[in-house]
């Protein structure tokens, strides 16, 4: 069983975790830089892409134009969403397991 005792847990076998350490290291940041900047550059570009289909539906008439038959640039654009969520969640879970083997990596240099 694991108690708290100030800033670190303390497990049955008298292991400290210090935490205040471990969230100080380089890796440490150096981890948390590299997840910000995923995270806000595919959050950027899928809002981005979410948000141009009703600014271009709405605003002009490029969607409006006829590619083959009666399907229009709005139906090829609004599909294409669905495909692009699907890539932007496999993107997030290929680097999410990175970011895990990473902080895995650095809790077993700090002998955990």
């Amino acid at each position: 069983m694991a108690q708290l005792e100030g800033n670190a847990i303390v497990k049955e076998e008298e292991q400290f975790i210090d935490y205040k350490r471990i969230a100080s290291s380089e890796e440490f940041k150096q981890l948390l830089s590299q997840k910000k900047r995923f995270i806000v550059s595919y959050t950027i570009f899928y809002m981005a892409y979410s948000l141009l289909l009703p600014l271009l539906a709405f605003y002009t008439d490029i969607l409006n134009h006829p590619v083959i038959g009666d399907i229009t640039w709005a139906w090829i654009y609004g599909v294409s969403m669905t495909a692009m969520s699907l890539w932007v969640c496999r993107m997030y879970i290929k680097k999410a397991a990175q970011f895990d083997e990473a902080a895995k990596e650095i809790l077993e240099k700090e002998g955990l």
